[in-house]
C-alpha cells in the first residue's frame, strides 16, 4: 500500500472522529427538544387521567436555628428531596448517544404542589423554583433537591421544663391534588441526620417518617382524602444551662431561707434578710415567665418556685409572729400552765432543747419565803436594854430631867415600822423585777420553741416539694 493510500485512510478516520464528536454534542440538544417540544407543565404527568401519581419525599435536617417556646415555633434548615415518575419524559438512551440523565430547570417540568402544613412563616411564597434544577432519568423518574429554611408550628409541653422532651411534626403534602390524584411515600423510614450540626440546647433523639392518608373537609361536606409524609422530630432539652442558672440558685435561696431561723429572734436584720430572699425568688419567677409560653400547664420548676415563695412568705409571717411573742413589752402575764407544761417542758424536750420551765419554778420557790419583820426584833432589843441598864435610869433621874423611856420606845418602834415598810417596798420591787424578768424569759423560751417548730415545718415542706419535683421530672415520659 502506497503513501497516497495511507493519507486517504488517515483523512477518513479524522473525518469520522470529528463527525462522531459533533453528533455527540448535539444529542443533548436533540434529547431536550424531543422531551420538551410538546411538553405541558400544567398537566399532571400520567398516562391516564385516572392514574394516581406517587411522590416520594425525603428530608435531611442540617441545623436547628431556633426553638421559640414563647411562640411555640421551630425554625430549622432542611434539605428537601422529592422524586416522582413522569411518563412524558422517557427515552431510549441508545437513541441519544447513551444519555441516561439530563438536568433541566425546574420551571420546565411539572412540579407537585408540596407544602409544609405547619408553616407559620408570613414571608413564605412556596419553594424556590427559579434557582433549582431537576434531574430527569431515562425511565421518566425525576429527582428534585432543594435547601430550605422552614418556620413550623410545634406544640410544646413545658410541664417538665427544663428536663423536657418535645416532638415536633413536619407534615409535607399536596395542597390541591387529593388522594385520588397523588399519593405520598417516604424515601426511608427515618429522616437523614448525616449533615446535622449539633445544637447547644437541643439533642435530637429521633427523626421518624410516616406516610398518611387523611380525610379533610367533613365540616363542609366535601370529604376528600389527602396524602402526606410526616416527619416527627424528637428533641430533648440539654438541661445543664438551666440547672446552673435557674434551678441551683433557687435551691440555694431555699436553703439560705432555712438558715435564717438560726439568727437571733429579736434581730431586725432577720426580717430584712428574709424579704431580700423573697424578692430574689420573685426575680427568678419573672425570668421563668419570660422563657416559657403562656399556658395552663405550669412547669414543675415554676410550681416549685411558687411554692417556695409561699413558704418564704409563711416564714416571714412566722418570723413576725415570733418577734411579737419575743417582745416582752407586749405582756408581762405568766404563761398558762398548760402552755408551760406542753410547750416549755414536753415539746422542748422533744425538740432537744431541754426543760425550759425550770426557771419559773425556782422563782416561785423564792417568793414563798417570808417578808422581813423588824418591829418584834427591835421591841425585844429595847426591853433587854431597859432591864440591863436600870442603874443608868436611876442615875438619869438624879442628874437630868426624867426621860420617859416608854415614849422613846414607842418613837423607836414607829421609826422601825417606817424602815420596815420601806425595806419591804424595796424587796417587793426587786421581786417584781425578778418576776418580770422571769416572765420575759418564759416568753422568750416560748418564742424559741415556736421558732424551732416553724423551722422543722419549713424544712419538711421544702424537702417534700423538692422530692415531688425530682420524682415527677424523672418519671415524666419522654
Amino acid at each position: 500500500m502506497g503513501q497516497p493510500t495511507l493519507c486517504c485512510l488517515a483523512t477518513i478516520c479524522v473525518a469520522l472522529l470529528l463527525t462522531s464528536r459533533a453528533s455527540g454534542r448535539g444529542n443533548d440538544s436533540l434529547l431536550y427538544h424531543h422531551l420538551f417540544d410538546n411538553y405541558d407543565v400544567e398537566l399532571r404527568p400520567v398516562a391516564e387521567t385516572t392514574d394516581i401519581l406517587t411522590v416520594e419525599m425525603g428530608v435531611a435536617l442540617t441545623h436547628i436555628i431556633d426553638m421559640n417556646e414563647k411562640h411555640q415555633t421551630l425554625t430549622a434548615s432542611l434539605w428537601l428531596t422529592m422524586g416522582w415518575n413522569d411518563t412524558h419524559l422517557q427515552w431510549d438512551p441508545e437513541e441519544f448517544g447513551s444519555f441516561k440523565t439530563i438536568t433541566v430547570p425546574s420551571q420546565k417540568v411539572w412540579m407537585p404542589d408540596i407544602v409544609l402544613y405547619q408553616n407559620v412563616d408570613p414571608y413564605f411564597d412556596g419553594w424556590s423554583h427559579r434557582e433549582t434544577y431537576v434531574k430527569v432519568h431515562s425511565n421518566g423518574y425525576l429527582l428534585w433537591e432543594i435547601p430550605a429554611v422552614i418556620v413550623s408550628s410545634c406544640h410544646l409541653d413545658v410541664s417538665n421544663f427544663p428536663f423536657d422532651t418535645q416532638n415536633c411534626q413536619l407534615k409535607f403534602g399536596p395542597w390541591i391534588h387529593s388522594g385520588f390524584e397523588l399519593t405520598m411515600r417516604a424515601m426511608a423510614e427515618d429522616g437523614s441526620l448525616e449533615g446535622f450540626i449539633e445544637h447547644p440546647e437541643w439533642r435530637v433523639l429521633s427523626f421518624k417518617a410516616t406516610a398518611n392518608m387523611i380525610w379533610y373537609g367533613e365540616d363542609f361536606n366535601i370529604e376528600t382524602p389527602y396524602a402526606d409524609v410526616t416527619f416527627t422530630l424528637g428533641l430533648q432539652r440539654k438541661s445543664t444551662f438551666y440547672v446552673f442558672n435557674l434551678l441551683l440558685p433557687c435551691l440555694l435561696l431555699t436553703f439560705i431561707m432555712a438558715v435564717t431561723f438560726f439568727l437571733p429572734i429579736n434581730s431586725g436584720e432577720r426580717l430584712s434578710f428574709g424579704v431580700s430572699l423573697l424578692l430574689s425568688m420573685v426575680v427568678f419567677q419573672l425570668v421563668i415567665t419570660e422563657v416559657l409560653p403562656e399556658s395552663d400547664k405550669l412547669p414543675w420548676i415554676g410550681r416549685y418556685v411558687i411554692i417556695t415563695m409561699i413558704l418564704m412568705s409563711f416564714s416571714l409571717a412566722m418570723t413576725i409572729f415570733v418577734m411579737h411573742v419575743c417582745d416582752c413589752t407586749v405582756s408581762v402575764e405568766p404563761l398558762p400552765k398548760w402552755v408551760r407544761e406542753v410547750m416549755l417542758k414536753r415539746l422542748a424536750k422533744a425538740l432537744l432543747m431541754g426543760d425550759l420551765s425550770k426557771n419559773l419554778r425556782t422563782l416561785e420557790t423564792d417568793e414563798s419565803s417570808s417578808k422581813i419583820e423588824l418591829v418584834n426584833d427591835i421591841s425585844d432589843l429595847t426591853d433587854s436594854l431597859y432591864a440591863n441598864n436600870s442603874g443608868v435610869h436611876c442615875g438619869l433621874h438624879k442628874d437630868v430631867k426624867l426621860v420617859d423611856w416608854y415614849a422613846f420606845q414607842i418613837k423607836m418602834t414607829n421609826t422601825l415600822h417606817d424602815i420596815e415598810r420601806k425595806v419591804n417596798d424595796v424587796v417587793d420591787i426587786m421581786r417584781h423585777h425578778q418576776r418580770h424578768r422571769a416572765y420575759e424569759k418564759e416568753w422568750r423560751s416560748l418564742a424559741k420553741v415556736l421558732d424551732r417548730i416553724f423551722l422543722i415545718m419549713y424544712i419538711l415542706v421544702a424537702g417534700a416539694c423538692l422530692v415531688s419535683f425530682a420524682s415527677n421530672t424523672s418519671n415524666k415520659p419522654g
